[in-house]
């Protein structure tokens, strides 16, 4: 829940540097969508003033009907219709100090365009920086000649989302007189000229001469972005005007290619806020990355250190005495009740079962003080796992299915006290397979996740607060604990490992019948997806090259060497190394045997 609120007048005394969020409109009412980002952002940004400028054209009773109803300290200011109607009209509201004097009382102003979607706020942290003008890098359009962020031009804004400091912007479009700045402008041409473009360049060098003598009218002419004149044009010839270096402005905010910046250069952390998001970032992402910071902020990020954290260990179980697992049962939870760790809850989490388990668990168990039980009609195991997240009162999280156990005491306290020394976000163990045909070690290893074949889930512990703001649990997919582990491990959460053997794992459960067979493309197309949704790589690869990447079948179908040409055309330098990783662990262990592979193919093949 946010603080409790002060009205606006207070809220900007308080604030070190005042800043008035300004959200530009031409629209008279909101269609559900963009009132939902209005919703969102100003709950996020509630801590300043915020007004919507409307052209004197319109009527501003919605949006004070709508301030009203959703209790958001706002207001509507009406300013010159021809501010609207077009780009140019925009950009002439910009480029006018007319339009910054109207806010001369306050230090700073915040532009958030309704395609603009704010994640978090750090508004004072950036206008401590002292920065007069910050926007999302600009880039240069791709034409395959290398990785994205060469095309990063080194400076320069986006204004759609955007923090400015309104006396400087009153200065620059008052006092400008065009000088060139031969630092500024061969930092420029050297930019272009590593990208290969000298056609851009001679296009700035013939524009820069007519700035040089007129550069209103130039500005008008080309119509000139004021974005763009200030982060830009200003820079190049001599105002003083200071703004971030684009690697820094990424952390502020981003528009074109958003989804690669995120994945591959800021991890768990997010940019203030995206701008153009209906335009530059493709719907499914989108939607992810929303309700993933939006929950991160919320749970995550306002976690305290872990000490002495209570454990919840979640055992799913339906019809154990139909199906005859009652004694396979009975040794999972007591390989929990004994664990040495002292604080541990068991939570068990029947489905609604139509025989007398749930009868029989409360006969057997329910006298025992740190195990409970609950029943509640689920649609899958994964929508079970999540009413078992839910019912837990746990820092950490642990999951067991009905048929394995801990083959040690210790698992518990090996892993929590490997979690808490190393401040990670969860860790996990090594397991051995148990099946009819004899035991086996299974092949743990963390970068094997990305290919679907690295960790046992029995063996992981993991930060509630991961879990709830990653949700693999209510997402849909088919093998929602390895989403967990490719979205832990692809956004950036720590993981520990603990050497030792924790669990023994019984095969032909839920791995072989919900995974393999009628299930398999299924599963692969599934991994297609969750890859595409968390990581980059499907802006290198077909859906086709990303699904035999999965448990490895490329490699065996098509042999190691195209396989690994395959990897290569990754361009994230992480995710490339973390399948060569993978790749490598697998090269390495061929040497058991056919019988090993057999065996674990069991869990994730055919």
């Amino acid at each position: 829940m946010p603080p409790p609120r002060d009205d606006v007048n207070t809220v900007k005394k308080d604030n070190l540097h005042r800043v008035v969020v300004l959200i530009p409109t031409h629209l008279d009412a909101l269609d559900t969508d963009l009132a939902a980002t209005l919703r969102h952002n100003a709950e996020v940004l509630h801590d300043y003033p915020l007004e919507v400028i409307l052209p004197d054209s319109c009527n501003p009773g919605w949006y004070q009907a709508f301030f009203q109803q959703n209790k958001i300290e706002g207001r509507v200011r009406l300013v010159r219709a021809d501010y609207f109607g077009s780009s140019a009209a925009v950009n002439k509201m910009g480029m006018d100090p007319a339009f910054y004097r109207m806010y001369a009382d306050y230090d700073y102003m915040l532009i958030c365009h309704l395609d603009a979607w704010i994640f978090k706020d750090d508004l004072r942290a950036w206008m401590a920086k002292g920065y007069d003008f910050v926007g999302a890098p600009l880039f240069l359009p791709d034409l395959g000649r290398g990785r994205f962020l060469k095309r990063m031009a080194p400076f320069g804004g986006n204004g759609g989302l955007s923090l400015r400091r309104i006396s400087t912007c009153i200065r620059v479009l008052e006092t400008f007189k065009p000088r060139p700045n031969p630092l500024r402008i061969a930092q420029a041409l050297w930019f272009l000229a590593i990208n290969r473009r000298f056609d851009l360049a001679a296009i700035l060098t013939r524009a820069l001469r007519e700035v040089l003598r007129d550069w209103r009218g130039t500005c008008s002419k080309y119509n000139i972005y004021e974005d763009v004149f200030f982060t830009i044009v200003a820079k190049l010839l001599g105002a003083r005007i200071r703004i971030p270096r684009s690697w820094e402005a990424r952390l502020f905010s981003c528009e074109v290619n958003y989804k690669l910046l995120q994945t591959e250069s800021l991890g768990l952390s997010s940019p203030l806020g995206i701008h153009g998001y209906d335009k530059y970032v493709d719907p499914d992402f989108l939607t992810y990355v929303q309700g993933f910071f939006d929950r991160k902020r919320k749970i995550y990020d306002l976690e305290s250190p872990l000490d002495k954290p209570v454990v919840s260990v979640i055992l799913i179980v339906k019809d154990l005495t139909k199906h005859g697992r009652i004694d396979s049962f009975d040794q999972a939870l007591m390989s929990v009740v004994h664990q040495t760790y002292e604080k541990v809850e068991a939570v068990i989490v029947d489905g609604a079962s139509t025989d007398d388990t749930l009868s029989l668990l409360r006969q057997r168990y329910g006298h025992l003080a740190n195990v409970s039980i609950y029943s509640k009609a689920d649609r899958s195991v994964w929508e079970a796992m999540s009413n078992g997240v839910a019912f837990s009162t746990g820092d950490l999280i642990a999951i067991m299915n009905s048929d394995d156990y801990f083959c040690t005491p210790n698992a518990l306290a090996l892993m929590v006290d490997r979690l808490v020394k190393t401040s990670s976000d969860w860790v996990f163990g090594s397991t051995l397979l148990i099946s009819s045909d004899g035991n086996m070690p299974f092949p743990t290893y963390l970068p094997s996740v990305m290919n679907c074949f690295g960790i046992v889930h029995q063996s992981t512990l993991f930060k509630k607060s991961v879990i709830e703001t990653i949700k693999p649990f209510d997402s849909g997919h088919i093998t929602a604990e390895n989403f967990l582990f490719v979205a832990a491990l692809a956004a950036g959460f720590k993981a520990a490992q603990v050497q030792e053997c924790l669990v023994h794992y019984r095969t032909g459960g839920l791995s072989t019948t919900q995974y393999s067979g009628v299930n398999y493309d299924r599963t692969v197309a599934d991994y297609v997806r969750y890859l595409k949704k968390v990581t980059s790589i499907g802006f290198y690869l077909t859906d086709d090259e990303i699904s035999r990447l999965y448990g490895f079948r490329g490699a065996q179908g098509q042999g190691f060497v195209t396989f690994l040409r395959t990897i290569m055309k990754i361009q994230d330098p992480r995710l490339r190394n973390l399948f060569l990783r993978a790749c490598w662990n697998q090269i390495r262990s061929t040497g058991i045997g056919w019988l090993i592979k057999r065996k674990i193919r069991l869990l994730v093949m055919r």
